[in-house]
């Protein structure tokens, strides 16, 4: 049996949707499952590439399902920016996110209009407000040299049974028009991992295994950031079964509620 001193070098990096819960709810286990982690010791950050909610809302939503978390076991993209933006001095950043996205760059950089010489323009959920005066003023300030960062590059999702053109959509259109290939933040680039582990101490780094269902981002991420992976056949598994050129996550489980017994049989054996 593993001792708890190892499964503290331990650090997952879970996926939300399909991996904790679904629209249908909570996945069977889940909340228990995170609940024996910590008292194992396990370092936890959840990743989600949701770019249009705070990370307390997020929190809230976890709450609602009974896992317990803190805003700073939560990271996303806008985490992610913001720790990128924090190593941009006199960052002057055009944001084309929400509302409450843009209030959290804030916190990071002056955030500023299209004709205000912006140094980064960062595109974030468009999907209730965009408009052409907001393409047309961010092509601008890319062709005068500011620098195009995505929280994500998902092509498109589905919302009350409806395909909607998602963040990369946009993204895409920019990098065309201006000529330019947009810093991603998000998922699957690793760059993602390597920011979400610097959030915790490095003596929980030993061994770190991204979390989740989705073969296309959360295993093809790790892969790409040479991590562990574990897919979960919850969520997108069963949909993605014709993938097999994405590659093969290191291992798979039914469920997340599994992963306390598979992780302290795994450092018990090797």
């Amino acid at each position: 049996m593993v001792e708890v001193s190892e499964l503290g070098e331990c650090t997952l990096l879970v996926d939300l949707e399909g991996t904790i819960y679904t629209r249908e709810g909570v996945i069977e286990g889940a909340a228990k499952a995170v609940r024996e982690l910590r008292r194992l010791g396990v370092s936890i950050r959840f990743l989600t590439n949701n770019d249009s909610e705070s990370g307390e809302m997020i929190t809230q939503r976890l709450a609602t399902h009974g896992v317990d978390a803190t805003v700073d076991d939560v990271f996303t993209p806008v985490h992610a920016t913001c720790a990128y933006l924090a190593h941009k001095p006199n960052a002057r950043v055009y944001p084309l996110t929400t509302p409450d996205i843009a209030s959290e760059l804030g916190h990071e950089a002056v955030l500023v209009d299209a004709h205000e010489h912006p140094t980064h323009v960062v595109v974030g959920d468009m999907r209730s407000q965009w408009s052409p005066i907001q393409l047309n003023g961010a092509l601008a300030a890319l062709r005068g040299g500011a620098e195009l960062v995505a929280l994500q590059k998902g092509r498109c999702y589905m919302s009350g049974g409806a395909v909607h053109m998602d963040t990369g959509a946009f993204v895409a259109a920019l990098e065309y028009a201006a000529g330019v290939e947009a810093v991603v933040l998000g998922k699957p680039h690793r760059r993602f991992v390597d920011l979400a582990c610097a959030t915790v101490p490095e003596s929980a780094r030993r061994l770190v295994l991204v979390v989740g269902d989705d073969i296309t981002t959360d295993i093809a991420m790790g892969k790409a950031a040479q991590v562990g992976t574990i897919q979960v056949k919850t969520g997108k598994w069963f949909a993605q079964q014709g993938l097999v050129h994405m590659g093969e996550p290191d291992a798979v489980i039914e469920s997340v509620a599994e992963l306390p017994t598979f992780l302290v049989r795994f450092l018990s054996y090797g």
